[in-house]
């Protein structure tokens, strides 16, 4: 996809990554006016001409204004079919990340959060979208309350360590350190599972380089008895992994983890030699493909899962998940044309 790639959270990016992958993740805001947009920045992301004097954050300026500049409205996303079927027939998921304001907005954030849990549920129940296809998550701790508040029924879970709500990238690493520190992958999956939470949302790092070997507690890998080791702990348990690294995707796909995309090139060869494949759920190779995949070779006419089933795919299946759409973009994500 290369230079044709759309920017983040957008409209295009959305709709694109839905169809081309087994889902999509991306972020909610609520605006001035009680409305949704998908923004997760808490600036609003263009080029200073767009902003034209306006407030900088997001959460201050009402839906019409955002969508001029660009930014996709949620209630929009959801009138448009070609988001909507794949999401509705084909056994697509997505992954609702519900953003905290900043304490200017609220002190509190849970009741807003609470209300975009709301809002969007209203639409996805409307839509009849299957329980195993959607997930709310965000990082905060009282995200059960949130789903209280909100009235939904919808499965949510949460985003550990908690990353603080201010400060620049590397300072909210910081301070999230010794959470993440104290969390095993272990004890981090029995944390998700007392919540309820259909599936557990992790960051990559408990997987990869001298990272993994922090906590405290036993590490989990990719190889051999860490291998192992994930695959015990984990009985089965849907993980989805972030960020999905190229270098890392083959290995995390055959360890039986979705993952979080932001390459969303189907023609990208891995490091490994292996070609692509971006609907390893909703379109299934068999083992010969699946073989001749890890030559560098495409499977041709591979049938989708809901011609050959009517069956409803739900979170233990292993999938590759758009990030932000069709993956992160530069800032601004919207500029002067």
């Amino acid at each position: 996809m290369g230079r044709e790639q759309p920017a983040e959270n957008t409209h295009e990016s959305l709709v694109k990554a839905m169809n081309i992958m087994d889902g999509v993740e991306f972020d909610l805001r609520l605006t001035a006016d009680d409305q949704l947009v998908v923004h997760h920045d808490h600036i609003v992301s263009v080029s200073d001409d767009l902003l034209d004097g306006r407030s900088e954050y997001v959460e201050e300026w009402n839906l019409k204004e955002l969508e001029e500049v660009g930014f996709c409205s949620f209630e929009k996303l959801m009138s448009d079919k070609e988001w909507l079927v794949p999401w509705q027939e084909h056994s697509k998921v997505a992954c609702l990340e519900i953003k905290r304001s900043l304490p200017h907005i609220s002190k509190d954030p849970t009741k807003r959060m609470a209300r975009v849990m709301e809002l969007a549920s209203e639409m996805v129940d409307e839509a009849e979208i299957h329980t195993e296809a959607a997930v709310f998550y965000a990082f905060h701790r009282p995200m059960a309350k949130v789903a209280k508040l909100s009235g939904s029924n919808r499965p949510w879970s949460r985003l550990l360590p908690i990353v603080p709500r201010t400060g620049s990238h590397n300072s909210k690493r910081f301070r999230a350190a010794p959470e993440f520190i104290a969390y095993s992958f272990a004890r981090l999956l029995r944390s998700q599972k007392r919540s309820g939470a259909p599936m557990m949302p992790c960051a990559v790092d408990y997987f990869e380089g001298l990272k993994k070997y922090l906590h405290i507690g036993m590490p989990v890998g990719l190889k051999g008895r860490q291998l192992k080791r994930l695959t015990k702990v984990r009985n089965d348990f849907p993980v989805y992994v972030w960020p999905g690294h190229p270098e890392l995707e083959r290995d995390l796909l055959d360890a039986g983890l979705s993952l979080l995309t932001d390459y969303p090139d189907p023609q990208m060869k891995l490091p490994c030699g292996s070609a692509r494949w971006l609907r390893p759920a909703t379109m299934p190779l068999s083992e010969e493909e699946e073989a001749d995949l890890r030559k560098g070779i495409i499977p041709e006419n591979v049938t989708p899962w809901h011609e050959i089933s009517d069956e409803k795919l739900g979170w233990n299946a292993v999938r590759m998940i758009g990030h932000r759409g069709c993956g992160k973009t530069p800032r601004p994500v919207i500029q002067s044309k």
